[in-house]
């Protein structure tokens, strides 16, 4: 018997709940989004967060439910959030960078080609059909619709993959806000 349990109005002891598989499949998709929020935070200390973290949740998920335990913690973003303001000083946020940097610099120039791929031939087809010679981001292009086919064929350039590298480039400082590299220490 315990000492708490000896005590006069004192709770009794709860006994260990047993963790599921839903559990502890919760307590992964939890520590899966707390991860992605601090993706851009110092990988080691990361780890040991959520070492810590999921030792902490195990325990109180023991005696109140894994759903207690998680609503206890907060959520992952608001977290990762209170993590990221005690470090030291801003730190750029890399993936973000990466992702707007392929959707500016790769996915949107692809969107825009497909685009303008589409409107080149119907033009042509309404002006007549045949084939016709243009240029797109200043490489050639030859647009061909005529009974039988239709087709756009881009001529291998580097002004467009120029264009592509400047716009991703544009994008990663600005997703990434590089500017942090440089930022002063926070007091």
């Amino acid at each position: 018997m315990t000492l708490t349990a000896d005590l006069p109005g004192a709770p009794a002891p709860q006994p260990a709940r047993h963790l599921g598989r839903a559990d502890r499949l919760r307590l992964e998709v939890w520590l899966w989004r707390l991860a992605q929020a601090m993706d851009d935070y110092p990988r080691r200390a990361a780890r040991e967060i959520r070492r810590d973290l999921r030792a902490s949740a195990l325990d109180e998920a023991s005696r109140v439910g894994m759903a207690a335990a998680l609503r206890d913690l907060g959520r992952p973003s608001r977290l990762a959030a209170a993590y990221f303001a005690q470090l030291d000083r801003p730190r750029p946020r890399w993936t973000d960078g990466a992702v707007l940097a392929f959707l500016v610099g790769a996915a949107f120039p692809v969107y825009l080609a497909c685009a303008w791929a589409v409107g080149a031939t119907q033009a042509v087809a309404a002006m007549g059909g045949g084939t016709v010679e243009l240029t797109w981001l200043w490489a050639p292009v030859t647009v061909e619709s005529t009974d039988d086919a239709m087709g756009v064929e881009f001529a291998t350039a580097w002004q467009p993959l120029a264009v592509a590298l400047g716009l991703g480039s544009i994008a990663f400082a600005l997703g990434a806000r590089i500017w942090r590299l440089w930022a002063t220490p926070r007091p």
